[in-house]
């Protein structure tokens, strides 16, 4: 490979040359021909806007043939395309992006650039106070103005006219001597000067129109007044018993006047914590717009429940409360009174609550709660009157005394004859049956069922 090269290292680096000198020569060719590449391609690439302007005529419009688009004298970019429109000529405009800076009152004018109406356009951007527009925006037929030919101007006037204007041109071109360009550079000049003679011709007549319409309006006054002279002459009486009245309250007023700063100076402190709290209560209503937005659709979920309820309320529930108001006045004293023993009940009630608690209390095996022991003593009540004669049941039960109680007993029934009869109705057995031969034996003891 070396040996190759090193033989034909001449022929290589020409091949070299010639390739990089065509690549010079057609990258030169490319940008006289205003080739434009997207913005991707480095270094070379252009970001573009696209900006579209209605005309009633696109004559000697010639799209790729490097028509600019000026600002200010400024080329910003092309005319890339023309088309038809409605009727109306639609000019497509690339501008370079950092250009583009144009607003909703801009305007386009189309001028030639030589005398073979070689057009460029000129684009006036308009004033940010109108907004800015969006790419692909299209400047209305009522911004726009395309180029006026000489021949349409000339077709206005009189063949005499015709001959005093090419006379005056030639002379004019004659005094020029070929400074033309700068003539139209200074004409150029007095556009911010014409735009603002505009500006103060628009506020005199708005001035006159005003001062007229005043005029009219005091002559109107006038007239009015002329016919009220009986009025006027009880309002100035009126007026000086007013302004009399107010000189005898100077002492008042000044008084006034000095409690004045006070109010101010409290009126100020409140307004500066009123401030403190609409800055606080801006944030959080803020906050709250979420919340609002989301409350507006369960809101109109709950309309139909809203609908239905509607009836029932207005029909049902209006009526009867209407109709209990009286029970309710009249239970009203009751109701005061019985608030007063709440407490108290309540108290109650929580004692209660806590003797049911304990009661139904299960404690863990093998001990049993109240209400096991409440069910064995319903069987044991149920055994308890299971006997029974003439007069009711009979509880049986085991009555257990011992010798001293007998003795008791005994000497009870001796004593108080009542007492006796129902110690006789005991049926309990006699001291010899249960103690024996020793009445005084206390070991001993007696039953009787």
């Amino acid at each position: 490979m070396r040996a190759a090269l090193g033989k034909s290292g001449q022929a290589v680096a020409a091949i070299v040359a010639l390739a990089l000198a065509a690549l010079v020569v057609g990258g030169y060719i490319l940008a006289h021909e205003r080739l434009t590449l997207p913005s991707w391609v480095p270094i070379v690439g252009s970001d573009l806007a696209t900006l579209k302007a209605e005309m009633t005529t696109a004559q000697s419009v010639t799209p790729g043939q490097g028509q600019q688009v000026t600002i200010a004298g400024v080329p910003v970019g092309e005319i890339s395309r023309v088309a038809l429109h409605d009727g109306r000529a639609l000019l497509t405009l690339k501008i370079r992006r950092k250009y583009f800076k144009v607003y909703r009152d801009a305007s386009a004018l189309l001028r030639p650039k030589t005398g073979l109406n070689d057009m460029l356009l000129e684009l006036t951007p308009g004033h940010r106070s109108a907004g800015q527009v969006p790419d692909g925006w299209t400047i209305p037929l009522d911004q726009t103005l395309p180029n006026v030919n000489t021949d349409e101007v000339l077709a206005a006037l009189d063949g005499d006219t015709r001959d005093y204007l090419q006379l005056l041109l030639g002379a004019a071109g004659q005094g020029l001597q070929g400074q033309g360009s700068q003539l139209s550079a200074d004409l150029r000049r007095f556009d911010p000067t014409a735009r603002d003679l505009l500006r103060i011709s628009r506020a005199l007549s708005l001035r006159q129109a005003n001062v007229a319409r005043a005029i009219d309006s005091f002559r109107a006054l006038s007239q009015a007044l002329a016919g009220k002279d009986r009025q006027l002459s009880g309002l100035v009486d009126s007026s000086n018993a007013v302004f009399a009245d107010l000189a005898r309250q100077d002492a008042n007023l000044r008084a006034s006047l000095g409690l004045l700063p006070p109010t101010l100076t409290t009126t100020r402190t409140a307004l500066g914590r009123a401030d403190q709290l609409a800055r606080t209560l801006g944030p959080t209503l803020r906050r709250l717009e979420p919340a609002a937005r989301a409350l507006g659709p369960s809101l109109r979920e709950v309309r139909p429940f809203l609908r239905d309820t509607t009836p029932v309320i207005s029909n049902q529930l209006r009526p009867f409360a209407r109709a209990a108001l009286p029970t309710v006045t009249e239970l009203r004293p009751a109701a005061a009174s019985l608030a007063k023993v709440v407490p108290n009940l309540t108290k109650t009630f929580g004692v209660v609550n806590y003797l049911l608690d304990t009661l139904a209390f299960n404690p863990p095996a093998p001990e049993r709660s109240f209400l096991f022991w409440t069910a064995w003593a319903n069987h044991l009540n149920a055994s308890l009157f299971s006997t029974q004669d003439a007069h009711g049941p009979i509880r049986r039960g085991l009555f257990l005394v011992s010798c001293p109680g007998l003795n008791f007993l005994k000497q009870i029934s001796q004593g108080n004859p009542e007492l006796g009869t129902i110690i006789q109705l005991l049926n309990a057995p006699s001291q010899a049956q249960v103690c024996g031969g020793s009445p005084r034996d206390s070991s001993s003891a007696g039953s009787g069922g």
